[in-house]
């Protein structure tokens, strides 16, 4: 018997109808691929400001990131295995050095930058590419072929250094051009520049109107009094909610501001550098910028100028070693099976059985060997990269300390993209230079329900701070209440503010109850 099915024209007709329609609902989104469903960027439908707008840009090497190859030398792939040390992190992108600092970062020569791309993308993360006067040289058709190659590969943007803006071969026709190839990108593409050096004004200018954002002057370890000074400046430079304009699609009202430290402190402050660590830490990710960290920054690795592009510290002796032999374990019976025949003995009472014979102990350890856990090679170390910084100042080390740098920075990164005062609230200081503290407000937009006023406090000094703050906040007329601690470089969690006590770099910050 033969069965005959029989298929509705009309059904048909209207799946074919509806197609068009469903393929015009996607292909928005498939056109955007690099723009992440992450919350609070764009195209999360939680909100429509530019994913940039306060970002956390992290700028590495790759040559002295992580090695892959056991070369003793950085690659791409190696900063492709450390995508879940910069997930963890909390930052948004990361910015590779420029290919005269990197040779094999060059366009098309190395497909460890597909992996990159494709790591990055799975961790929620976007790669910008540096260029300098002496990368822009390089390539085949000089910087616009080899920006379109980058972007064609997935470059989210670029980052144009000092070297590049003095000059030559970048000029203010060829910046805008260079701003018009990447606005032709989809994703959300963004150019980021250094401040242009003296002597270029007109590309000075030309920098602002054709990039996103501009790196403001670093912030460092000059005085207390400076640098509340320097901070107000830089910090109120970017607007809050109810002064910021939408920024148009072409960019044309870029240039604001992204915020960065100095690479170690000035020569004059060497000893007191760890105590301005803390501190400089809280006041750069309490604002409502866009923030610039260098690698090692998150770990307190020394960035001076003598050692200005340090080996990343993960393990204390940062090389991947084979894992140690499992201890013999002793015998304590014999284990031939085949014995002489015993008759059976009724058991002898409780009270009369002899103890049972000792079992093997296993040794097992909660904690991992660090040896064993992956460094920066598993080789010899290139020798014309810089020396280790040290035993104590790695991620391993940082990661297992609650209170270390490490995770003084991954709390900040993220009341930095979540905090709601932190995003848009007014920014007041105090001044307390005399006792060697930074102390600043920042206040809630009016009418905001969900946020409160943030407190911060940082003890720049080299002696234990006490400093009541009642007065002060009475005479501000600021809701007081019960403090509650976002986040602290040492366990002191206060409830009030009628005595704040912070050890030597201590930094807090907290939020009163409403």
């Amino acid at each position: 018997m033969q069965t005959f099915f029989r298929c509705r024209t009309s059904s048909v007709l209207r799946l074919w109808t509806l197609l068009p329609l469903c393929l015009s609902l996607w292909l928005p989104f498939i056109a955007k691929a690099q723009v992440l469903a992450r919350p609070g960027w764009a195209g999360s439908g939680v909100t429509v400001e530019p994913w940039w707008r306060r970002a956390v840009f992290y700028r590495l090497d790759p040559a002295t990131f992580q090695d892959s190859d056991g070369d003793g030398r950085g690659d791409l792939s190696g900063v492709a295995q450390r995508m879940d040390y910069l997930q963890s992190l909390g930052v948004d992108a990361i910015i590779l050095a420029p290919a005269a600092s990197s040779p094999a970062l060059l366009p098309n020569d190395d497909a460890g930058f597909d992996d990159l791309t494709r790591a990055a993308t799975t961790h929620h993360l976007r790669v910008l590419i540096a260029l300098d006067a002496a990368s822009a040289k390089r390539g085949n058709g000089g910087l616009l072929a080899a920006a379109r190659s980058w972007l064609t590969q997935g470059a989210a943007g670029f980052f144009l250094e000092a070297s590049l803006l003095a000059g030559p071969p970048l000029t203010p026709d060829l910046l805008h051009q260079l701003h018009t190839l990447v606005a032709g990108f989809p994703g959300e593409r963004i150019l980021v520049a250094d401040p242009a050096p003296a002597g270029s004004s007109v590309l000075a200018i030309a920098a602002q109107r054709e990039t996103q954002l501009v790196a403001a002057a670093p912030l460092h370890s000059a005085s207390v009094s400076a640098l509340r000074s320097a901070a107000q400046t830089a910090l109120d430079a970017a607007p809050a909610a109810s002064g910021r304009q939408r920024t148009p699609a072409n960019g044309s009202a870029g240039g604001l501001p992204l915020l960065t430290l100095a690479r170690g402190a000035p020569a004059q402050d060497a000893t007191q550098r760890p105590l301005w660590e803390g501190g400089l830490a809280v006041l750069l990710l309490a604002s409502r910028s866009a923030v610039l960290l260098d690698y090692g920054q998150e770990l307190g690795l020394d960035l001076t100028a003598a050692n200005a592009a340090p080996l990343m510290q993960w393990t204390p002796g940062n090389r991947t070693l084979p894992p140690p032999p499992p201890p013999e374990v002793p015998k304590t019976f014999e284990t031939n099976v085949y014995k002489p025949f015993v008759p059976f003995v009724p058991l002898l009472p409780r009270s009369q059985n002899p103890a049972p014979p000792p079992l093997p102990t296993a040794f097992v350890s909660e904690t991992p060997d660090p040896r064993t856990l992956p460094g920066f090679t598993s080789a010899a170390i290139d020798p014309s990269l810089a020396a280790p910084n040290g035993a104590t100042a790695n991620v391993v080390t940082e990661d297992a300390a609650p209170y270390s740098m490490l995770n003084l920075y991954r709390h900040l990164i993220q009341l930095h993209h979540q905090n709601a005062s932190l995003h848009d609230g007014a920014q007041q200081f105090l001044d307390h230079d005399a006792d060697g503290a930074l102390v600043w407000l920042r206040r809630p937009t009016p009418g905001a329900r969900t946020s409160a006023t943030v407190l911060a406090v940082c003890n720049l000094s080299n002696h234990n701070l006490h400093l009541p703050l009642d007065r002060d906040l009475k005479l501000l007329h600021s809701p007081y209440g019960g403090l509650r601690t976002l986040v602290s470089s040492a366990p002191v969690p206060f409830e009030d503010t009628e005595d704040i006590v912070l050890p030597p770099g201590g930094a807090f910050l907290g939020e009163f109850s409403r």
